[in-house]
């Protein structure tokens, strides 16, 4: 019955249920809080899951032959000077073409040109620095030229990869600073009143704002220096980030609290907040969907926090006179306390998408294990402030006044930690870049044709759907000279012949990204001629295409042609190949033995590849140099055609020719990913493809195929 009176005396006079904690269960709790903090930093820097990035070519992707650039698009807009795309063959080279830059028209996308690329594997690692936030995070992730690849990805979005570790140092410094910063301009002044001698409060007073500006500064410095690889990158981080500039406004409002500590209180205070709204508008704030708010609660939660830990500082730098700063400080320890917690929730919610995230991101577990130092801070001040009421000696008072100056000092470095980590929103979104016509994004949902030719430095794809006579939408895709390109087209028409028959004109009007769309009605069934001009802002890109109306369904021709190929024992094949219309010829000539071997020469140089192992060398004079090939096995020519034909779209067949002597069906699909539009030659005795022609961004690429089960054999050459 006492100890129950007891607990309820203590709840009237205002203190929570956490007085009742005894010392033992103070120190359980303590260590709680520790612990998870601890937990926390060392578990931050794992890599994410790949839900990061999506490219042009995709993750796993094998190709015939590469597109003409690497294109990934990010939810941000990026830093140009140190955002960067690297394309390594198996002997880590960079084969990429050119310096990395963003897509013509998009700040969100990065673009890196490929040039005729060898058969093999081929890694893609990227760097991206946002403008917003000045986060940066890596990823890498390998597609395939004439083979397969693993559709794995990999993104590091670590505390530390995106800072380094004295960028998180910089930014726990910062934080501390601001906080105490804000505390010491709204209640220093109490403070002193209360018994804080001036000898302590004005070093303190001054501390904070160069705490601010040192941290600022490494955190810039730092985060630079690891994106950029240089100290050079900090000027082209300032120059291209609105990050950078808000934390260079933060070191400016740090330099003039300096000056005017415990000069002018107001010009001090004003400096405060200056500086803790540049610290919120350069981070996590400004890349959610309502940023002003955003850093609104997070300048308010600092400043909070920076109140209710100055009053703790305080009440240690005062001591002996601490009780009496404690009991002048207390109430607005305790509304900053409050304030703390319900910013605190209200950040989080800006911060994470869903609960789950508490547990299943780096920001969530953050999120958990600042709580916790929290709710243990909270425990401490109730502690002290009990043992104050009865009377307890100072000594007794001072422990948990300076354990919960040491939680404190946990959390500011776990807020450290939590500014530096990508929060979960941005690690969500980001997109394929295959130009912005929905029609060809989601191509296989439509009853369509599609073919493409090439006209100058220039790409021509036409779609129609449907594909037969009557009433028809049409639409022209013009692909630009490089991958990426934002072609602007301003007009365009078509113009559909056939003898017999009066022509049909169709005007068309701009729909997206190199986009023409417009409609009209074709009288009848026949093979169609359709003339192609599109107006690209410079002299007409014209196109011609014969196709039939209607076009038969081409998949079960494109089935049987995979099945007869997947019986070959062995083939030849010469392929050429063209980044443009009229340009240079890169000839190839290539053999092929199942179940796993293929021999390719290239003007002097020669590969083999069987199995697992590879030998090439560069010119008939020169050794062999033996190696490993690059992931799976090679295997031809099991899954070998299906992996280049797969994601096609718009399978349909275009007539019969006597292709190399032998009567065949023209089979068009195109890939929509990438794009790139295929035909295909298909023998109509025995199914097996004599040619095969695509057309995709700076690659225009022809195989003809050769002695079909001929006496090949392909065997490993002798080295050294």
């Amino acid at each position: 019955m006492k100890r129950a009176r007891a607990a309820r005396l203590s709840w009237q006079k205002g203190a929570p249920v956490m007085l009742l904690l005894g010392q033992r269960r103070l120190r359980v709790l303590c260590a709680v809080g520790v612990f998870a903090a601890s937990v926390f930093a060392s578990a931050v820097p794992a890599s994410a899951h790949a839900t990061v990035v999506a490219a042009t070519p995709a993750p796993g992707t094998g190709l015939p032959q590469a597109p003409g650039a690497v294109v990934i698009r990010f939810t941000e807009p990026l830093n140009p000077r140190l955002s960067r795309i690297e394309v390594l063959d198996d002997g880590d080279r960079d084969v990429g073409v050119g310096p990395t830059r963003l897509a013509e028209g998009d700040a969100k996308a990065l673009h890196r040109r490929l040039p005729l690329l060898s058969p093999g594997r081929f890694t893609v690692r990227w760097t991206t620095v946002s403008t917003l936030d000045g986060h940066s995070r890596r990823g890498s992730y390998v597609f395939g030229i004439g083979t397969t690849a693993s559709a794995s990805q990999r993104v590091i979005d670590g505390p530390f990869t995106s800072e380094g570790w004295t960028g998180v140092v910089g930014r726990f410094l910062a934080l501390a600073g601001l906080g105490l910063w804000a505390g010491a301009g709204f209640i220093g002044a109490r403070a002193a009143r209360a018994g804080l001698a001036s000898a302590r409060l004005v070093p303190l007073a001054i501390a904070a704002p160069a705490l601010a500006l040192a941290g600022t500064a490494v955190s810039l410095i730092s985060s630079s220096v690891v994106a950029g690889g240089a100290l050079a990158s900090v000027l082209d981080a300032v120059a291209a980030s609105q990050s950078a500039q808000f934390r260079l406004l933060a070191m400016l409002a740090s330099a003039v609290g300096m000056a005017v500590a415990g000069r002018s209180p107001v010009g001090y205070r004003w400096a405060a907040l200056a500086a803790v709204a540049a610290e919120a508008a350069s981070g996590h704030a400004a890349s959610g969907p309502l940023p002003f708010l955003a850093a609104v609660s997070f300048g308010a939660h600092l400043v909070a926090g920076g109140i209710w830990t100055f009053a703790v500082v305080a009440a240690l730098l005062a001591w002996p006179r601490a009780r009496a700063v404690l009991a002048a400080l207390s109430p607005f320890a305790v509304g900053a306390a409050a304030a703390t917690v319900l910013t605190g929730v209200v950040n989080a919610a800006f911060g994470l998408t869903r609960p789950s995230e508490l547990t299943s991101s780096g920001y969530g577990r953050g999120v958990l294990a600042k709580s916790a130092l929290a709710v243990a801070m909270i425990a401490l001040g109730a502690v002290h402030l009990r043992r104050r009421r009865r009377g307890a000696p100072t000594r007794s008072v001072r422990r948990p006044v300076a354990v919960e100056a040491a939680v404190m000092a946990a959390a500011f470095a776990v807020a450290g930690l939590l500014a530096s980590i990508p929060d979960p929103p941005r690690q969500a979104g980001a997109e394929v870049v295959a130009g912005s016509d929905p029609v060809l994004g989601q191509l296989a949902s439509y009853d369509a044709l599609s073919v493409a030719e090439p006209s100058g430095a220039y790409v021509v794809g036409l779609t129609i759907y449907p594909p037969r006579p009557g009433h028809v939408q049409v639409r022209l895709h013009l692909v630009g000279g490089e991958a990426g390109q934002d072609v602007r087209v301003r007009s365009g028409s078509v113009r559909a012949s056939t003898p017999g028959q009066a022509p049909v004109s169709m005007a068309l009007r701009p729909c997206g990204s190199g986009c023409l769309a417009g409609r009209g009605h074709i009288p009848s069934a026949d093979r169609w001629q359709f003339e192609a001009s599109v107006d690209a802002g410079g002299d007409p890109v014209p196109a011609v295409f014969a196709v039939p109306l209607p076009a038969p369904d081409g998949a079960a021709e494109i089935e049987r042609a995979l099945k007869a190929t997947e019986n070959l024992r062995s083939a030849a094949m010469r392929e050429e190949l063209r980044g443009a219309e009229g340009g240079k010829q890169v000839v190839a000539s290539y053999h092929f033995a199942a179940p796993d071997a293929f021999e390719m020469r290239v003007n002097d140089s020669h590969r083999i590849v069987i199995g697992n192992r590879r030998w090439q060398r560069s010119s008939p004079g020169e050794p062999w140099k033996e190696g490993e090939w690059p992931g799976e096995a090679f295997r031809w020519p099991e899954s070998h055609y299906r992996v280049f034909w797969m994601e096609r779209a718009a399978t349909r067949v275009l007539g019969e020719e006597v292709v190399d002597g032998v009567p065949s069906r023209i089979v068009s699909f195109v890939r929509p990913g990438l794009p790139a539009w295929f035909k295909v030659s298909v023998g109509i005795a025995d199914g097996l493809v004599r040619r095969e022609a695509m057309v995709a961004e700076g690659h225009l690429m022809t195989r003809f195929y050769e002695e079909l089960n001929g006496p090949t054999t392909i065997d490993p050459p002798v080295v050294g």
